[in-house]
């Protein structure tokens, strides 16, 4: 890197102030956090690339169905009405599941609850959904389910649906067929992947199929001048890195011409996660230009990565997209701290915003309706005591005592609650349509399913120590900036 130099305080300055709100970072370009982490203690940062760097656009996620949709069909046989399909982007969000037995798409809580499920693109049925998924406990593990935790999956989750529509409409729906198409739709898109046909098309038209995001490379710069060592670990080659790499950063500050510059180390083809529980010496990349020997490598380990980092442990802090791939795998097998990007929660984040007044009115319509329901059973009790003692009172033939009266009053308050509590109840769901309207309309919210965390909510908790929509929203804060994690609670402690 070069020298800092006039002009990077100006730029970082210009970016600054575009992110900011007063007093405040814009909402959809936080960094969340979910346990402390001082970044002043971090000396080696490491990036994914795909979806953390490199950003896809809607047009990617088409490519991959359109040329999925056609190998099926040409090279395996596959029904030629599949030529006619079209993607929805919004069919599908990450942390569904799909139960490739019954043909079902679904989305549970935390707790394995599922109250929503679709047979292909169909909604299933309350009675169907109960006796699937309510009388067992879900295992995630078994093979009959597949989870949908990277945004590469959503293309092929709405190519499954309308294939289950379409078996179920030749008469063809079983469980074996469900299966073996749903593996046929795996088993292509890694080919296409893997073979370089979907690379090579975006290579030829990369604005075309990716975000262009002038903020990393200011955000690299910030933490390399604060010291910290940028090292880059990804599953794809060289030969798409690259170019990709050179396409989001080459030229973008004046004097950093080449994208390898912002690196300490680079590692392609990392083969990630085995890349973070292997010993796999480091082994230079041949194609790799004559300037970039001596930092970019192929396979390797993350133990090999330590002993080159000079580093390890939680002075690593770890960037990546995938909760598999990247964030649950780095967690099990070392100390590192990790940062989740989410790029679809900033318009998540966008449309909390715009119904953040309704957020608080239902907060207090929950509120509200729990009160009542402790003042009804308190309520219905004393009603119930009353009653007693009056049959008591009776039995013993004292007619003057004012038990009645009283009861009278009491059954008056059971009937008002109920009446508060039936209102409360009213607004509540009134509201939470208001509320939900923003969001997906077949799975609602990203990190929420009813009112706990879904399993991708569950699981970014779990394991990123801090999450974001984007890298460049760390350049809204200091390189040795100290984020926070809010003070667990327990029901209890809120409740006083």
């Amino acid at each position: 890197m070069n020298s800092p130099d006039i002009r990077f305080p100006t730029q970082a300055f210009l970016q600054l102030m575009n992110l900011f709100q007063p007093s405040r970072v814009r909402y959809n370009r936080r960094v969340f956090c979910n346990r402390n982490l001082r970044m002043e203690k971090i000396e080696a940062i490491g990036l994914d690339m795909d979806y953390t760097l490199a950003v896809y656009k809607i047009e990617f996620d088409q490519l991959a169905f359109d040329l999925t949709c056609q190998r099926l069909v040409e090279r395996y046989q596959f029904p030629r009405e599949m030529l006619g399909f079209r993607y929805d982007p919004e069919f599908a969000i990450r942390g569904l599941v799909i139960d490739m037995r019954n043909g079902n798409i679904f989305k549970m809580d935390r707790h394995r609850h599922v109250s929503r499920a679709f047979h292909g693109t169909r909604r299933l049925g309350s009675e169907r959904r109960v006796e699937l998924y309510r009388k067992n406990l879900i295992h995630l593990s078994r093979p009959q389910y597949f989870l949908v935790d990277t945004l590469f999956s959503l293309p092929e989750t709405h190519l499954y649906a309308q294939t289950v529509d379409l078996l179920d409409s030749l008469g063809q729906g079983s469980a074996d067929n469900y299966e073996s198409y749903y593996r046929a739709i795996r088993r292509v898109v890694d080919e296409i992947h893997q073979d370089g046909t979907l690379k090579q098309a975006v290579l030829r038209d990369l604005p075309r199929y990716v975000e262009r995001d002038n903020d990393i490379a200011y955000t690299l710069e910030r933490f390399i001048d604060a010291g910290k060592k940028i090292f880059l670990v990804t599953n794809s080659d060289w030969d798409y890195s690259d170019p990709m790499m050179s396409f989001l950063l080459d030229d973008v500050i004046p004097g950093t011409h080449r994208w390898t510059d912002y690196f300490h180390t680079i590692i392609v083809s990392a083969n990630k996660p085995r890349f973070f529980t292997q010993t796999t010496p480091l082994v230079p990349e041949k194609d790799a230009k004559e300037s970039d020997a001596g930092k970019v490598f192929r396979g390797g380990s993350l133990r090999k990565l330590e002993e080159r980092l000079q580093t390890a442990g939680d002075k690593v802090l770890y960037i990546g997209d995938h909760i598999y791939g990247d964030m649950l795998k780095s967690k099990r097998a070392s100390t590192w701290r990790t940062t989740m990007v989410i790029p679809e929660m900033e318009t998540e984040l966008d449309n909390m915003e715009s119904v953040r007044e309704e957020f608080l009115k239902l907060d207090r319509f929950f509120q509200r309706r729990q009160d009542l329901n402790v003042e009804l059973n308190y309520q219905q009790r004393l009603l119930l005591s009353l009653v007693q003692l009056q049959d008591m009172a009776s039995a013993n033939g004292d007619y003057r005592n004012p038990i009645p009266e009283l009861a009278q009053v009491s059954e008056k308050n059971v009937a008002e609650t109920r009446r508060a509590l039936r209102m409360a109840e009213r607004g509540y769901q009134e509201t939470m349509k208001i509320v939900h309207a923003p969001f997906n309309p077949r799975w609602g919210m990203l990190f929420q399913e009813s009112s706990v965390h879904s399993v991708l909510g569950a699981q970014v908790e779990q394991y990123a120590c801090t999450y974001t929509s984007r890298f460049s929203d760390f350049l809204a804060y200091s390189p040795v900036h100290y984020f926070r994690t809010p003070r667990d609670v327990l029901p209890h402690e809120r409740e006083g």
